[in-house]
């Protein structure tokens, strides 16, 4: 996967429009950025497709996530938020 790719997926975490959403995704990206796979670079780009209140619904568990995006890095993720709550 070129590095434009993984830099652009990743700075678009950062700055999604929520407050709330940019300091998880921050956090998280933080955390799992040196150990990303192309795949999982490409899911999180699925994720980050989602409007911001439905993304903030999934991970708060107001609303189950669409079939298409139950992959690894949703799960990563989902993981990561419970254990800081």
């Amino acid at each position: 996967m070129n590095k434009n790719f993984k830099k652009k997926i990743l700075h678009r975490s950062k700055y999604r429009g929520i407050k709330e959403l940019d300091i998880i995704f921050e956090r998280f990206v933080s955390k799992i950025e040196g150990e990303i796979s192309n795949d999982e670079l490409v899911e999180l780009e699925q994720i980050l497709n989602l409007p911001d209140n439905e993304l903030l619904n999934i991970i708060l568990k107001k609303k189950d996530p669409p079939a298409n995006l139950k992959n690894g890095i949703l799960k990563k993720l989902l993981q990561f938020c419970n254990a800081r709550i």
